[in-house]
């Protein structure tokens, strides 16, 4: 078996969990990234100047402003779900 080995920076997305208790400044953290948008699915950013999406209320909204974020070209640089756990409630309500 021939190695395939690349060498160099690659180019590719980062994916991140940042965990802790509520008002510790997660959200917060996560708004000095560059070219942040929330997905704030438990709103929990109202008193943070941010750019946010629409609160997704169903399992298919989320996922419908998930895909329009991965096919813009608006600049998106960081895309912020604030919170897993309440995207995940809306997934087992769809299920």
């Amino acid at each position: 078996m021939k190695l395939d080995i690349k060498k160099g920076v690659q180019k590719k997305p980062i994916k991140c969990v940042i965990y802790g208790h509520e008002g510790i400044g997660k959200s917060t953290l996560a708004s000095k990234l560059p070219g942040c948008v929330f997905i704030d699915v438990e709103e929990g950013t109202s008193q943070l100047d941010v750019a946010r999406l629409p609160t997704p209320k169903t399992w298919i909204e989320f996922l419908s402003e998930l895909m329009e974020v991965a096919k813009s070209d608006l600049g998106i640089e960081t895309l912020v779900i604030d919170t897993a756990d309440a995207a995940e409630r809306l997934c087992i309500e769809h299920v």
